[in-house]
């Protein structure tokens, strides 16, 4: 038997209850370079999203797969959507291996002793790894054993073998194009990601990043990642896209090579990156602006110290809050993550609240402090802990739910406000495109109709090759009622990206 006559399927079901949203049910892009891995090794690999598949439909969903093996990606908040999906790949092909990957693996031999329908699990990366595995177990190539990262049952119980990152991670790296045939299930904007380097130097006590990349940082060549982001243009016509390193900032020569090669490609993106308050100046985020960097997503977390040492982050409220000054100046919009739930203190739930509201923030998420396996925060706990019923395992329920309401309460009021002020986007100050779009945006706050599409024209006439004039136009146009003239600017959008607005 040859590898191309071995039907792999690889499944992502993302939660279906406390969970649930329209990321959690995108599929995570660590699977897509597991699917490239294994169709170059020569396997009939397909990649299959079972988000929003009902669930009385799953077991005719996988008995038309027909596949020989299955390889299963789940993170903690979707475990249980894996386990019934391992179950029921059991039902309809007894024979076919179960492989369990994702950062739910870290769990390790607790999972094989609970879930006796998942064969093996692969911790860590698994381009490598799950083509090793499938080696050995359809072709006899070397033992199971010498597999980094697999678990599995033996004669004498559960073996764990060490895990090994990758040499080079570059060599796994796909595009769009290249695994679109092959996915189902996927929408076009799960490919509007985008991630430039694997792991974070720090230790944040509620984050498993550790526990998966040992706090190395490892970064893809620059050529690559605009490679992608042309591909992506022309696979779904993306015109912004999300970047998803755990924290972009860590490595400035990286930041600045990637913004230059973006800021010359005449790509024109729009694009959010994440990373930490205390890494950015004024000279980083004027980079991040002129290669069209529209939002800095931190992980603010809480503001009093207590907290902030028991989550074991860096930076202080006052660096914060000059890293949030520091991006409106450059019509950065600033976003900020938060974290309740810790068993705060009236005096300390209200002063991160009242961060919040005068902060300068534009926009800000907020959520209650969960446990997951591998994290800081989790290390004393029992591995019986992580398979209970629920999707998520809070650190304080009685204070997740005293402190929900207020936090909605302050980002409702947040989000009620107007976006930047007049003077942050007039445009005598430093120009750059982010500062161009804000600008149009504010002027429609002010329901200045007229202003704002001056802006617009002006962007089509300086910069024809730019989609964003014409997305915005067609957009602006569509809500006046001038249905000709959106239309018209829906055909120039198509002649730049394959697509109308």
């Amino acid at each position: 038997m040859k590898r191309e006559k071995i039907r792999v399927a690889l499944l992502y079901r993302g939660p279906q209850h406390e969970g649930k949203d329209v990321f959690s049910s995108f599929v995570p892009m660590g699977l897509f370079n597991v699917l490239k891995s294994l169709r170059e090794a020569g396997y009939d690999a397909s990649l299959h999203n079972l988000s929003h598949t009902p669930r009385a439909k799953l077991a005719e969903t996988l008995l038309h797969l027909d596949a020989a093996a299955y390889l299963l990606s789940a993170f903690f908040g979707c475990h249980h959507e894996a386990y019934g999906l391992a179950r029921t790949a059991k039902k309809v092909s007894p024979t076919a291996p179960v492989i369990l990957g994702g950062p739910l693996s870290v769990l390790g031999a607790a999972v094989l002793e609970r879930v006796g329908e998942i064969d093996f699990l692969v911790r860590g990366e698994g381009e490598e790894a799950s083509v090793a595995l499938l080696d050995s177990i359809f072709f006899g190539q070397g033992p199971i054993s010498s597999t980094h990262g697999a678990v599995f049952r033996t004669s004498t119980g559960i073996s764990e073998i060490p895990t090994r990152l990758l040499a080079d991670i570059d060599r796994c790296f796909f595009l769009p194009s290249e695994v679109m045939p092959h996915c189902h299930g996927v929408q076009p904007e799960n490919f509007a990601v985008l991630i430039s380097s694997r792991g974070c130097p720090y230790r944040c006590a509620f984050c498993s990043s550790t526990a998966l990349w040992q706090n190395r940082v490892r970064h893809h060549k620059i050529d690559l990642l605009l490679r992608y982001l042309v591909d992506l243009r022309a696979a779904t016509g993306a015109i912004y896209f999300s970047l998803r390193d755990e924290n972009f900032l860590v490595n400035r020569a990286h930041v600045q090579e990637f913004t230059a090669a973006l800021k010359h490609s005449g790509l024109h993106y729009l694009w959010n990156a994440q990373g930490s308050p205390h890494l950015l100046d004024d000279e980083l985020a004027r980079t991040l602006a002129e290669a069209g960097c529209d939002q800095l997503q931190m992980g603010i977390e809480a503001i009093p110290p207590r907290l902030v040492g028991m989550l074991n982050k860096q930076g202080s409220p006052a660096r914060t809050t000059q890293a949030i000054n520091t991006l409106r100046r450059q019509a950065i919009r600033p976003f900020g993550y938060f974290i309740y739930g810790m068993d705060e203190t009236e005096a300390e739930g209200t002063e991160t609240l009242n961060f919040i509201q005068h902060s300068g923030l534009l926009d800000a998420v907020a959520s209650p402090l969960a446990l997951y396996p591998g994290t800081g925060l989790a290390q004393r706990l029992e591995p019986q802990r992580f398979f209970g019923k629920g999707e998520i395992l809070l650190y304080s329920p009685a204070s997740a739910r005293k402190w929900k309401k207020k936090y909605q309460q302050t980002l409702a009021k947040l989000h009620d406000r107007e976006g930047f002020r007049r003077e942050e986007v007039e445009p005598d100050t430093a120009p750059n495109p982010v500062r161009t779009i804000a600008r149009h945006f504010q002027l429609l706050g002010q329901g200045d109709w007229a202003g704002a599409e001056q802006i617009l024209l002006t962007l089509t006439r300086e910069e024809p090759e730019n989609p964003w004039g014409f997305d915005l136009l067609s957009r602006l146009y569509e809500d006046l009622g001038k249905k000709k003239k959106a239309a018209a600017m829906r055909r120039q959008l198509h002649l730049l990206t394959g697509v109308s607005a």
